[in-house]
């Protein structure tokens, strides 16, 4: 068990619920033109951990951080940052991974296990405090957004 009220299968369903809602509104075009979660998963890891840690904590009391570090190979144009969420138990959670599934073969929609290679060979490795999304109209207006599509 992952938290003690939620096993491994349903934190997998509530962050894989969550993921297909992002999808959902992007499909329906439903984000501001430009935002970055038009886009999802791409270029916008860091606002969806923000996204999703706020709503497991908020629904869940699942705490998380933010991991962030570069990834990258020999080839110099996949040089990239990217940003998950960490629980208090080491636990990663991943909902924006495809977007390496061509240069570094993670095709997982959702990740929620131990860090694995990938995680451990990024460059300037850290973890931050996730964003409070109450502070910034943009990310309130795409978690409600999100929030309509959750069934």
């Amino acid at each position: 068990m992952l938290k003690k009220d939620i096993n491994y299968e349903e934190l997998f369903q509530i962050v894989s619920d969550f993921r297909h809602a992002i999808i959902e509104a992007k499909n329906n075009r439903e984000f501001e033109r430009g935002d970055r979660m038009s886009n999802f998963p791409y270029g916008c890891c860091d606002d969806s951990c923000d996204l999703l840690g706020y709503y497991l904590y908020q629904n869940y009391k699942i705490k998380t951080k933010q991991g962030n570090g570069v990834y990258e190979d020999e080839n110099p144009e996949n040089t990239t940052n990217h940003a998950w969420l960490v629980m208090e138990n080491g636990t990663v959670i991943d909902i924006t991974g495809t977007q390496f599934k061509y240069c570094a073969g993670f095709s997982d929609e959702v990740y929620i296990a131990k860090e694995n290679s990938f995680y451990k060979n990024l460059r300037d490795k850290r973890h931050y405090a996730n964003f409070n999304i109450e502070e910034d109209s943009r990310l309130w207006s795409d978690f409600n957004t999100i929030l309509e599509h959750l069934h």
